[in-house]
């Protein structure tokens, strides 16, 4: 009875996307080399399957969580409303008015618009999800890396 050696085939998926397989680097070598190209990459876990047919494949599944979110969200932006509209009014003496300032300038606007938009069609495509701050746009919507 003789032995037969076979090559087994890697397969890298994240997110419904099939990456193509880096010769030579372990899977941890792997994720840290597609991480430039999709940055929740960098914490994510490694699920590694079965061999079947000859093919092993590997899942890279992002850590979950939102940084800094907590259910008093909304208390929390009311109060930063509040504070911007009394440094507007000059209620408060603000730091010179550097938040107002921040606020009104035109980039601040036009992402701010575009992160609303973002949440008004995701609250329209789900009704059941309420809690917008825990909103994560997914990784195609976000500007390439330079």
């Amino acid at each position: 009875m003789s032995i037969e050696v076979n090559e087994i085939q890697r397969r890298f998926r994240y997110n419904g996307i099939l990456l193509p397989d880096v010769p030579g680097l372990d899977p941890r070598e792997v994720r840290d080399l597609y991480s430039a190209q999709y940055p929740e990459l960098v914490s994510a876990e490694i699920e590694s399957g079965e061999v079947r047919d000859g093919v092993q494949e590997f899942s890279f599944r992002k850590a979950v969580g939102t940084k800094g979110a907590t259910r008093r969200a909304g208390k929390r932006l009311a109060a930063l409303s509040a504070q911007v509209d009394a440094e507007a009014d000059g209620r408060v003496a603000g730091a010179d008015g550097k938040l107002v300032k921040a606020l009104n300038r035109s980039s601040v606007r036009r992402c701010a618009q575009a992160w609303s938009a973002f949440a008004h069609r995701a609250l329209a495509a789900n009704p059941q999800q309420r809690d917008a701050s825990r909103m994560t746009p997914p990784s195609e919507s976000l500007a390439p890396l330079p």
